[in-house]
């Protein structure tokens, strides 16, 4: 909301602080995170001046009456590759937070989670040529529609 003087432009728009930022999510779904994304996700965070929610989807089976206790925090490589990403946030001056979340379907997980975080943005950020082009594509589209935030990459 910005504050504006009838008869005259204003010399400074004000925005009102009473509002809370939106979070940005970084989002990976058990591979690792692309570079580019990355780096996108902490730029924009620390422009808006939001926290950075590093997410990371870990399917879960569903057949295994086991699976319960399988239950993990995804594969460490990823989770070395997070700790480097909440580095350079904090170096960036950015508040970042990590959630793991263990589900059959991480996609609908994930559209959930932005909706209860309330997301401004969504970087889907996983590491392409491991994840597949149409994979990838499938699952931008899904996170465009249902997500009710703005998604990067926009293609």
């Amino acid at each position: 909301m910005t504050t504006a003087v009838r008869g005259r432009a204003p010399d400074v728009v004000v925005a009102s602080e009473g509002g809370k930022r939106k979070p940005v999510m970084l989002v990976s779904l058990d591979i690792g995170f692309d570079a580019a994304e990355i780096t996108m996700a902490i730029a924009s965070a620390g422009d808006a001046g939001a926290d950075l929610l590093v997410c990371l989807g870990v399917t879960l089976p569903v057949a295994n009456a086991n699976a319960a206790a399988r239950r993990t925090m995804g594969n460490p490589v990823v989770r070395e590759q997070i700790a480097e990403i909440l580095e350079e946030a904090s170096v960036a001056g950015v508040k970042a937070h990590h959630l793991v979340y263990n589900t059959p379907r991480p996609l609908a997980a994930t559209i959930g989670v932005a909706k209860s975080r309330e997301a401004g943005l969504l970087v889907f950020g996983p590491d392409r040529k491991r994840y597949g082009r149409l994979r990838f594509r499938l699952h931008a589209r899904a996170l465009r529609r249902k997500s009710g935030c703005l998604v990067w990459p926009l293609e």
